[in-house]
């Protein structure tokens, strides 16, 4: 997929009842970049964008059973072998679980939440790096920022 096409793609599931789950680690780099989605949108509505610090077990299992949520988008940093800030948007069906660092395999949570009805995503962004103590680099902010910009404004379309 394009960068367009991600971004239209996620615009369009932003338009439905979707949570959001930031995955990552504070202290490597650009590994926060999920954290720091979640920490930039929360305000919007607490009840949909979670943080894997919440305790990923129990934001999961809320998750599964709200009759209000029908998407669910994880962002996080992942390796996809391309140019740091380059991102996609998989389904369970093209998750490669190489992309992902997590004890847990981010396809078997987004299995769970599909087995209760529920459409998940995985929006994977190439990190820069994920070195130890390192704050998250001004590129994969840029990003960042660009992507959030597409949720805000058809999550506020969405609200009206």
């Amino acid at each position: 997929m394009t960068a367009k096409d991600v971004l239209e793609r996620l615009a369009e599931i932003a338009n439905r009842r979707t949570a959001f789950i930031g995955l990552g680690n504070r202290d490597r780099g650009d590994d926060a970049v999920g954290l720091r989605f979640i920490d930039d949108l929360r305000h919007l509505n607490p009840n949909y964008f979670f943080s894997e610090e919440q305790g990923l077990e129990s934001v999961i299992l809320g998750i599964i059973n709200d009759q209000e949520v029908d998407d669910v988008i994880f962002v996080d940093s992942c390796d996809l072998y391309r140019e740091p800030g380059e991102y996609d948007l998989f389904s369970l069906e093209s998750v490669d679980e190489s992309i992902s660092t997590h004890k847990v395999p981010v396809s078997m949570l987004m299995a769970l939440i599909q087995n209760k009805g529920k459409n998940a995503y995985l929006l994977g962004i190439q990190p820069r790096s994920l070195d130890l103590n390192q704050e998250i680099s001004e590129e994969i902010i840029d990003v960042l920022h660009g992507i959030e910009k597409i949720f805000l404004k058809n999550l506020k379309k969405k609200s009206k």
